[in-house]
């Protein structure tokens, strides 16, 4: 007998004693484990029958093979197939026409009848689905068929006998107890296993999704920086300008230089250069608002988008960023490092409205600022529109 369950492939390993261990299909192991129980209980059930109707010796000895021998026979001939799981749909046919032969064998005994078969009328619903039905009156009524046969060509007659001793009725209720707490039994711990099997397979989920999240952020960040690199910024801020225009809000851009940066290279070794980026990148991180967008655009050079912020307020963050690197000390092998910035300020709507003119406008005020002799903050102006419209195209 067996329990409802999905049809997978789960495969379990069984030790046979002097032999090599074999994969047992999953159906073929709990079929084994419910008939055992549940034939040994029904078997009783039917020698007590036989024994309050007087039946010969004969019939027990069929009892024993039947009840007792024939659930190793099931297991042994699927275990011992290339195709288990088959074998053992087979032995499903054989529960069912056995049942209906010692039925109708039997003379129909009510309870007798009912518990041979509602088990198998479980398992062939539960393996068929409705389809089953079908296929139990057929080899169920075969069974009857075959013994009333038998009956009618020995004696003449078949017996039809629908009474069940007490004792007999009480037999076939514990079989059926038996039945389907194990039933019961297997279906708990089936479900209790995929239940398992989804939480692991949903913690996978989860735990590659939290892989795809990082590997996503780390191919959009600078890693000696931990800011965002340049081309999360290409894919931001065309987005954000297409957001100020509908909304009619202010961006601003600030673009970000470290002074002399290559000179600290040369002098104290680009591991010192790299503690420098560092100390600014972090500076910058403090300073940045959830809405806003900290980048290193390369090298040296940073990026801070400010959204819906005027080119005023703009301005005096840059100032205020300016200072504030002044007096930041970097500590390295014993050295102490500072440098200073240059920054150039560009707008929406003031200087322009696409995002490859908006950085070179940024970036324009930027090399003012520079040439004015650094450490100051350049906002984009006449001036720089004046030299971009000489430059040659």
């Amino acid at each position: 007998m067996s329990a409802p369950v999905s049809d997978d492939s789960v495969a379990a390993t069984a030790a046979t004693a002097g032999r090599p261990q074999r994969s047992v299909h999953w159906l073929v192991r709990m079929n084994w484990r419910n008939r055992t129980s549940f034939y040994a209980m029904l078997g009783l059930a039917v020698a007590s029958h036989l024994g309050f109707t007087g039946t010969g010796p004969w019939a027990f000895a069929l009892v024993a093979v039947q009840f007792l021998g024939f659930p190793h026979i099931a297991y042994w001939r699927a275990l011992r197939s290339p195709r288990q799981r088959h074998t053992e749909m087979q032995n499903l046919w054989l529960d069912v026409v056995f049942g209906g032969l010692w039925a109708g064998g039997l003379g129909l005994p009510l309870w007798l009848t009912f518990s041979l078969m509602i088990g198998n009328c479980i398992n062939m619903v539960v393996f068929y689905d409705l389809r089953g039905l079908p296929r139990l009156l057929l080899a169920g009524g075969g069974g009857v068929a075959a013994s009333a046969a038998g009956w009618l060509a020995a004696t003449g007659r078949w017996p039809l006998n629908l009474e069940t001793h007490n004792v007999t009725a009480l037999l076939c209720i514990a079989a059926l107890t038996v039945y389907f707490v194990a039933f019961a039994h297997d279906g708990y711990m089936r479900a209790m296993a995929q239940h398992r099997t989804n939480e692991k397979l949903r913690q996978q989920f989860d735990e590659i999704q939290s892989l795809q999240t990082r590997l996503r952020d780390q191919a959009l960040r600078d890693p000696l920086t931990g800011l965002f690199n340049r081309r999360q910024l290409d894919a931001v801020l065309a987005a954000e300008l297409q957001r100020s225009q509908a909304q009619h809000q202010p961006l601003s851009l600030l673009m970000i230089d470290i002074d002399h940066f290559k000179r600290i290279n040369d002098t104290h070794g680009h591991a010192a250069g790299d503690a420098v980026l560092q100390s600014l990148a972090q500076l910058l991180q403090r300073h940045v608002r959830p809405q806003d967008l900290a980048c290193r655009h390369g090298g040296e050079e940073f990026v801070l988008l400010l959204a819906e912020t005027p080119l005023a307020t703009a301005s005096e963050r840059a100032e205020a960023l300016r200072r504030a690197f002044e007096s930041v000390l970097v500590e390295f092998e014993g050295e102490v490092l500072s440098a200073t910035l240059s920054c150039g300020v560009a707008a929406f709507p003031q200087h322009a409205d696409q995002p490859h003119t908006l950085t070179a406008c940024a970036d324009q005020a930027l090399y003012a600022a520079k040439l004015q002799g650094r450490n100051r903050v350049k906002v984009f102006g006449p001036e720089q529109r004046a030299a971009a419209a000489a430059e040659p195209a």
